[in-house]
């Protein structure tokens, strides 16, 4: 059991460095967003794509939970799941994210209807496969960088969402929330990850998974700083 919590930490910290050296913590688009204000036809092109991101997860992710053994795992993604979804309290996360747009003058058109950028397109083609048909421990690495890099994507935007007139402190309880909530997300997936990390196939899986997302995401935040400066 020893070796098997030290192999996982080594996955842990093996994946922070793969967050940190691909720069997805101070992509262009970030940069971008801060810089100065976009016109909101604009926003809106960008943050339909954002919207399908967030909107589709929490579906793609509960998928998973049918097909492990581990209960842990089970438990820690379900729980994931549960947050995104409101937790029985409040609205659902991506509910929130549409007020938040809202408050600065934005509203989006059905997400079902819109034709998508490639890059999200891409982005959730590849959250399906790594969720739904890889092996689940590709799934649990993909979460874990999804989870790790959340808490500095959640500001990066709502640093670029306050430079916008007209909005109300309550317009963007989406970034409190995810202030608050974003550590206990990582802690969750950090037990599964964990748990899944049983020997060193498992662990292979856990870094390809891992890589994966980061690319996708990577060229997804590459799509929106496209959009966005087009």
């Amino acid at each position: 059991m020893g070796n098997e919590v030290e192999a996982g930490i080594e996955v842990i910290s093996r994946i922070k460095q793969m967050i940190e050296e691909s720069g997805i913590n101070q992509n262009s688009f970030y940069q971008t967003l801060r810089k100065e204000p976009l016109p909101r036809e604009v926003l809106k092109e960008v943050f339909q794509q954002y919207f399908y991101y967030i909107r589709t997860f929490p579906q793609i992710l509960a998928g998973l939970a049918a097909r492990v053994d581990d209960e842990v795992i089970r438990l820690k993604s379900a729980r994931t799941v549960v947050s995104e979804l409101g937790d029985g309290r409040g609205d659902a996360h991506y509910v929130m994210f549409e007020k938040a747009l809202k408050g600065i003058g934005v509203e989006l058109d059905d997400y079902r209807t819109v034709q998508h950028a490639p890059e999200a397109e891409n982005l959730v083609a590849n959250l399906r496969r790594l969720f739904l048909e890889e092996s689940p421990n590709y799934s649990i690495g993909a979460h874990y960088v999804i989870e790790e890099f959340g808490f500095p994507m959640i500001v990066n935007l709502y640093e670029g969402f306050r430079l916008y007139d007209g909005w109300d402190h309550e317009d963007f309880n989406y970034f409190y929330l995810h202030i608050l909530i974003e550590a206990n997300h990582v802690d969750w997936v950090h037990d599964a990850l964990l748990s899944a990390a049983k020997d060193e196939a498992s662990c292979e899986e856990l870094l390809k998974g891992a890589g994966q997302v980061l690319d996708a995401l990577n060229q997804f935040w590459a799509g929106l700083n496209r959009i966005a400066t087009a």
